[in-house]
């Protein structure tokens, strides 16, 4: 009897415990896999568009910025793709809706008006992506807590991204 007590205090303990972590995980703002295929897809954006600025722009210093955003991006991409690996996560192959849209009116654009369009949407999405990396770098933004730092991590460069958007906008204006 006391052996069937027992076996009865640890199933009661083992599914309080599982109970207990599937609560703290849904405490969080977001799931690991929805920040990443948000984090990726923006990602994706970027290099496509920085390329595509590489090609079209005009002026020398959004060519440069193209040039930048491929790069940054790329290597933050990949990045991304090994954290992904290792932790079982999906990374998204295509542009959402909202991105290719943008990707297709920046193809679309009349060429004088490239650069200032260009810069428009560069502004646009590194606030949102700075939005998106804060939540998930917040101490209640993901779970896993490398992909909590590897948020964090990526802030300062896309703070620097926006400012440098923001100054190339007025100046192309």
């Amino acid at each position: 009897m006391k052996t069937l007590k027992t076996l009865i205090i640890v199933m009661l303990t083992i599914l309080s415990l599982q109970a207990c972590k599937k609560d703290n995980e849904e405490n969080y703002a977001m799931d690991n896999q929805s920040f990443v295929s948000q984090a990726s897809i923006s990602n994706s954006f970027e290099v496509q568009a920085g390329a595509m600025a590489m090609l079209k722009a005009q002026n020398t210093a959004v060519k440069h910025y193209g040039e930048h955003m491929t790069t940054d991006h790329t290597a933050v991409g990949n990045e991304m793709k090994s954290l992904a690996e290792v932790k079982g996560w999906t990374i998204p192959t295509a542009l959402q809706p909202r991105e290719q849209a943008n990707l297709d009116k920046l193809n679309n654009t009349d060429p004088s008006l490239f650069d200032s369009e260009f810069m428009k949407i560069m502004v646009a999405s590194h606030q949102d992506a700075i939005t998106l990396f804060s939540n998930a770098a917040g101490d209640m933004g993901v779970y896993d807590a490398d992909l909590r730092s590897f948020a964090g991590a990526k802030l300062p460069s896309l703070k620097t991204h926006l400012e440098e958007a923001v100054k190339l906008q007025a100046q192309i204006k």
